[in-house]
């Protein structure tokens, strides 16, 4: 997968300047053409940290500059991730480059690499995202219609379960 940041380009699909095809797909610079190999199945556009649209990659094309433009159609296989943080960590202040790799079978089937993002870990497994930040403090974000039972021992040491639903 190759996750774009909207940062810009979607305040101008909200507006109605742009449509959300053209602000994910878009001429992106820097994509090489060993990254649309390997991530150029399928296009993230990311805002504010959530998945706003997702398309399955047909073909690309490459102007002269080296900038690409994805051929592609709305994904009915990650569709879900719509609404969703994103898969990739948060773009942080200052950061140039606007796009960022994750390799598609790591969404689909949830073998998440462990990010270290600061004073946090997060990781994203099948949709949920889980975040454990510098405390030791655990969040727990379920996809749509996701259950989440916590387990954990009280102060007696008997084990409390509580189912939690997305």
């Amino acid at each position: 997968m190759i996750v774009v940041n909207l940062r810009k380009s979607y305040r101008e699909v909200l507006a109605g300047l742009r449509d959300m095809e053209d602000a994910t797909l878009g001429w992106w610079a820097g994509v090489t053409d060993e990254a649309v190999e390997r991530y150029g199945d399928v296009v993230v556009g990311v805002y504010n940290d959530q998945v706003v649209s997702v398309y399955d990659v047909k073909s690309h094309e490459r102007q002269e500059d080296g900038r690409v433009y994805f051929d592609a159609e709305e994904s009915v296989e990650f569709a879900s991730l719509v609404g969703q943080k994103s898969p990739v960590k948060p773009w942080v202040r200052g950061q140039a480059r606007p796009i960022q790799y994750v390799d598609t079978d790591v969404v689909r089937h949830g073998d998440a690499p462990i990010e270290e993002i600061q004073d946090h870990r997060r990781a994203v497994v099948s949709g949920y995202v889980l975040t454990v930040d510098a405390d030791g403090i655990a969040t727990v974000e379920p996809p749509e219609g996701g259950v989440v039972i916590v387990t954990a021992a009280g102060s007696s040491g008997k084990l409390l379960s509580v189912p939690v639903r997305g």
